[in-house]
């Protein structure tokens, strides 16, 4: 059985987390006010924000930032999710298909 509050404020955590890497990547001028996390084993393995105008590649949003930096080192993409601080965009969610994350999760910022 799985507690329900202890679920919420451990997924709240890191959606806080997502939220502030949104911030950091407009106040360095990275790009758009996205961010991203990737949890394995309740720990944050990896944390991003929106790369495109720092990279200049319009593909560099702040998930598929995320699952680039992290695909060399986690093998086992079904033993991860992913957080972000907005729903998941065309291209987010084309990235994560393959990968078979098992569970993607998204805050507003408002």
């Amino acid at each position: 059985m799985i507690d329900r509050p202890a679920v919420q404020d451990r997924d709240h955590k890191f959606l806080t987390r997502a939220v502030e890497e949104a911030y950091k990547g407009v106040e360095c001028g990275d790009g758009g006010p996205f961010g991203a996390v990737v949890v394995q084993n309740d720990e944050i393995i990896m944390s991003c924000h929106n790369m495109v105008l720092k990279n200049t590649d319009p593909t560099a949003h702040a998930e598929v930032t995320a699952v680039r930096e992290v695909r060399t080192s986690v093998f086992h993409f079904p033993l991860i999710y992913l957080l972000a601080s907005v729903p998941c965009c065309v291209i987010c969610a084309g990235v994560q298909i393959p990968l078979v994350i098992p569970a993607i999760y998204d805050a507003l910022i408002i």
